[in-house]
């Protein structure tokens, strides 16, 4: 626990500091618009801000996405909110320092998350 605020508060501390541009193709393969994406630590929930410009990722586009990637860490969570309301869906233990096209999927049923690196 201890462990997990220390990395929370580098985090918040670092900002612009700790972080670069990096950009990756996202395909939507989950079945629903995605209105908003986050990134965190991994298992850490803390969530940096939507870096998905409009509109809503439709089911089955693929575009490329921009971001400040962190350079303090390079596993992290993927948080999407849906643009239908739906609930958020995370998928976790990504590693950002080589993420260069990822397919996002997902069973809203079951709440299980998948990606691909391949699609």
């Amino acid at each position: 626990m201890l462990r997990s605020l220390a990395v929370a508060a580098l985090v918040l501390a670092s900002g612009d500091a700790f972080a670069q541009e990096a950009t990756f193709r996202l395909k939507n393969a989950t079945g629903y618009p995605i209105g908003q994406l986050a990134v965190s630590p991994t298992q850490l929930n803390f969530w940096g801000p939507n870096f998905l410009k409009a509109p809503a990722l439709k089911p089955g586009e693929v575009r490329e996405i921009s971001y400040k990637a962190p350079t303090d860490y390079c596993m992290g969570d993927l948080k999407v909110s849906f643009a239908d309301d739906g609930a958020p869906a995370v998928w976790q233990y990504l590693n950002l320092c080589a993420l260069q096209k990822i397919a996002l999927h997902y069973d809203r049923a079951s709440g299980i998350t998948s990606a691909r690196y391949d699609e």
